[in-house]
């Protein structure tokens, strides 16, 4: 097809895109619903291996964390999907959605509602199923297109990134290794502003062990773990500073038992944001000292759990290469892109942190995601679509710029 054909291919698509997302949506595939992330694996599989050259189903590694009450879990997530074609290609660039949602499979918010003509409320609808397929349908028309053998792609579907992609991490990483560029599709914001850099993240739990005793009878024996924690807290959040983007945030806590027992075991769970990779090395120092510190008083025995699971994206030449021919492309169809530094994380800060340069809300437009608010702009999906096409065709042409890029920054 020629490039105008591939753009009236794309509107053409619209009404069908529309109704396999509402499909999509009222699938409930919560990071915790194994049955239904199975559900959306065979769906995706449909939808990707009439277009791929191999394909590959890779089961996530299990994770350990400490749970609210303290004790040490192991998860098992659900599998990756990996679609290939033309891995000989000299440009490869890496293309990355997730199937999981944030609403667990007894979530009130289940299936998604029509507003009016051009918005749809639903779970997943914008985070990221319709993501996903955008970006099915720009690599169904870049393969519709002739003189493509310069680029070959690489798709890779997680099933656990609302939690943090800890069982998918390292095949994303692997991935990002043999890439030129990476294409994320998480939704861009309801009017159409893209992610510029983002925030580093970790998750934490910290457990305080005391001694339990009759708070009437031997008050004096106990070891207060809930005070203890709270005092432990305290310093945990002074860690923060607003001027330098940092910031610790006190998230859940959980202790105690009845009236008259001194409790013995508090735990809380926060996170801490950080704009720059140096930050988490230094406040991941601070909090190992005040833990040493902690135990040496005797109130209470600590101990942690978490580190951080998402560097800092920060922007390279190559990021910014990547931002302006997506305005490019933009420019050409008439549609206005924008970007904007966020606090919020993704897979591309794992992939910007393994050397890929990608921009990482290629997906539709919409909004109050994580809520039982979720919407998309249903016009969007045929919009980002062509933008992604838009894209995939400047990096098959000039996509040799990035290695350039790319190889001067690691001498």
């Amino acid at each position: 097809m020629s490039a105008k054909e591939s753009l009236q291919w794309i509107d053409a698509r619209q009404p069908t895109l529309i109704a396999t997302l509402k499909e999509l949506s009222a699938i409930n595939s919560g990071t915790g619903n194994l049955d239904g992330l199975a559900s959306m694996e065979t769906a995706f599989s449909e939808l990707f291996t009439p277009i791929a050259d191999s394909v590959e189903v890779i089961p996530s590694e299990k994770a350990e964390h400490a749970d609210l009450e303290g004790n040490v879990q192991t998860t098992q997530y659900g599998n990756m999907l990996k679609f290939s074609k033309r891995a000989e290609a000299p440009i490869q660039v890496l293309l990355v959605g997730h199937m999981d949602t944030v609403f667990p499979i007894d979530h009130p918010f289940q299936s998604p509602t029509q507003i009016d003509d051009n918005v749809l409320k639903g779970p997943g609808v914008a985070d990221m199923k319709g993501g996903i397929l955008v970006m099915h349908t720009a690599l169904s028309a870049f393969e519709n297109a002739s003189n493509n053998d310069q680029l070959g792609w690489q798709v890779l579907l997680n099933a656990d990134e609302e939690t943090g992609s800890h069982g998918s991490k390292d095949a994303l990483v692997a991935a990002a290794e043999t890439a030129t560029a990476g294409m994320i599709y998480e939704p861009a914001l309801a009017d159409g502003t893209l992610s510029r850099a983002r925030k580093g993240s970790g998750n934490f739990t910290l457990i305080a062990h005391g001694r339990s005793a009759h708070a009437g009878r031997e008050f004096e024996k106990g070891k207060n773990a809930i005070l203890a924690l709270g005092q432990a807290m305290t310093q945990l959040a002074a860690l923060t500073d607003l001027a330098r983007g940092l910031t610790v945030n006190i998230a859940r806590v959980n202790g105690g038992t009845a009236f008259n027992v001194v409790p013995d075991t508090a735990v809380c769970q926060f996170n801490i944001r950080c704009v720059r990779s140096e930050d988490q090395v230094e406040v991941k120092q601070q909090i190992d000292d005040l833990l040493q510190q902690w135990n040496r008083n005797g109130d209470a025995r600590f101990e942690l759990h978490g580190k951080f699971t998402r560097p800092p994206k920060e922007v390279s030449p190559a990021h910014q290469l990547m931002m302006d021919w997506l305005q490019d492309c933009g420019a050409q169809l008439g549609v206005d892109v924008a970007f904007q530094d966020t606090g919020g994380c993704c897979d591309g800060n794992n992939l910007a942190a393994a050397g890929l340069p990608n921009i990482d809300t290629l997906g539709v437009l919409g909004g109050h995601i994580h809520t039982d608010q979720e919407f998309m702009l249903m016009d969007s999906l045929a919009q980002r679509a062509k933008l992604s096409l838009g894209l995939l065709q400047r990096l098959a042409a000039e996509g040799e710029h990035l290695i350039a890029l790319r190889e001067s920054a690691s001498c």
